[in-house]
């Protein structure tokens, strides 16, 4: 045993003088002359050192200044198991997974497919990753492929035609790229109503004469992290089922109308981001004039600067909107107001008969709430919720010490909570009393105030009433 470890000694003694190449394993005699360690083996492999990694921007559980080029195992730590090496400043991953059999990196227009009557079809189920600046004059055909760069500043697919980058009937992925169409425009692609998902993640859209039209997507259409710098013309989404807007920058830079709906949709969700409007440049942020039909909107956490137009039409019930910018719009703020503005004689027809108290009713400040005949507001919200009622009369009985009650009813049912009774001791007094409780109302539920003679059929003139729902 003090044979061999001293052997070993005189070896590496020898090696660290003579700063030899060295070899390990079989053939230790033939060494390549570019190599300073070599290990050959047909039936062993190389076991580096094994350590856990918790954290990629710490060189623990390695101490002091660690060198760049540093090789580790990461075991059982909070990254992915795999080979790790310290580039300086943080730990990077050596992927160890075999290349991708449909995967083609695209360093110009060349690395697409073909294309066949100015149309590029890219190959179904292949990703194409853009390596640089790409310029393609020729349209391409997503066919439900994804397109992506790994840095969205440096890797830039530009359009040189007139017409469209992206056409046809079928949508794909998009992410981390730069777009521009300066004389022509990105999107016009047109799905059909089939039920296919479009998602496009992180990217830019600068200088594009037009971004182009989005239609018939029949799943969902969604833009993430997505900024316009500018661009002269917006993008339309027309017939899409659902479209969803997460975190959208629009810079004061793009001119005309950024973002138009137009058709029928199911959902439209427009969350965080910004739409930086300039009237110099004649621009309007969101254009929703044009849409027919919708489920449920919503525009929720954006901020909306500057001169231009915010929203070009008039939101309707379905919106809910909370945006820096724009008035709040939801079910949550539905409000109206009634008031008697000519006043009438209510007859009882006998004691305790429940009667409609009458006169001619104006409306003011009505939201989410209508008022379709006299001495009713109806709610006309999507989603049932609790209302404030406060309603205040002024009467004048037809007789001497008549007793009267007054209530809210709900679709024409008395709402016993909100009974208030008063005696009127003479035919020539005002008599004055609040009414008031909480509602729950669902869509197309309304209110009214009635009210009884408990003594007998004398009847009453409001002169004044003024009933409200908050």
């Amino acid at each position: 045993m003090k044979k061999i470890v001293l052997s070993l000694t005189l070896l590496f003694a020898s090696i660290t003088t003579l700063k030899a190449q060295v070899k390990i394993g079989d053939n230790p005699n033939t060494i390549n002359s570019n190599s300073m360690l070599e290990i050959e083996s047909t039936n062993k492999g190389f076991l580096p050192p094994r350590v856990t990694i918790t954290s990629l921007t710490s060189a623990s559980p390695l101490s002091g200044t660690v060198t760049a080029g540093m090789l580790v195992y990461s075991s059982g730590g909070s990254v992915t198991d795999g080979y790790y090496f310290w580039n300086g400043t943080k730990w990077l991953s050596i992927s160890t997974s075999t290349s991708r059999s449909n995967y083609v990196i695209v360093k110009s227009a060349s690395d697409f497919p073909t294309p066949v009557g100015g149309v590029i079809t890219l190959a179904a189920g292949t990703l194409y990753e853009i390596n640089g600046t790409v310029a393609v004059s020729n349209k391409i055909d997503l066919n439900g492929c994804s397109i992506q760069g790994d840095d969205a500043t440096n890797d830039k697919l530009v359009y040189t035609g007139s017409s469209e980058l992206f056409t046809g009937s079928n949508v794909g992925n998009l992410s981390y790229l730069t777009l521009v169409a300066a004389s022509g425009k990105i999107f016009n692609v047109s799905a059909g109503g089939a039920n296919v998902n479009f998602l496009v993640q992180n990217c830019y859209f600068i200088g594009c004469n037009t971004v182009g039209t989005i239609q018939g997507v029949g799943g969902t259409v969604y833009f993430a992290n997505v900024a316009y710098f500018a661009n002269t013309n917006g993008i339309t989404f027309q017939n899409d089922n659902n479209v969803v807007l997460n975190n959208t920058l629009w810079d004061v830079s793009n001119h005309n109308t950024y973002e138009t709906f137009t058709g029928t949709f199911n959902i439209i969700q427009i969350l965080g981001g910004d739409r930086l409007v300039s009237s110099a440049n004649t621009a309007t942020a969101i254009s929703i004039s044009g849409i027919t039909s919708l489920t449920a909107g919503s525009i929720k956490v954006v901020m909306f600067i500057g001169s231009g137009t915010y929203i070009n039409g008039t939101f309707s019930n379905a919106w809910e909107v909370e945006a820096t910018g724009l008035n709040t719009e939801k079910d949550d703020v539905s409000s109206g107001n009634i008031y008697i503005s000519s006043s009438a004689t209510t007859n009882f027809p006998s004691a305790n008969t429940p009667t409609k108290i009458a006169g001619t009713t104006t409306s003011a400040s009505l939201f989410r709430v209508t008022s379709p005949t006299n001495n009713r507001l109806t709610y006309t919200g999507t989603k049932t919720r609790r209302f404030l009622v406060i309603c205040s009369l002024c009467i004048i009985s037809g007789g001497n010490g008549k007793n009267y009650s007054f209530y809210v009813t709900k679709n024409g049912v008395k709402l016993s909570e909100s009974e208030m009774s008063v005696k009127s001791n003479s035919s020539t007094d005002q008599t004055a009393l609040a009414v008031s409780c909480t509602v729950s109302l669902a869509p197309n539920d309304y209110i009214e105030i009635w009210g009884e003679n408990n003594i007998d059929n004398t009847d009453i003139v409001v002169t004044n009433m003024n009933l409200a729902i908050k």
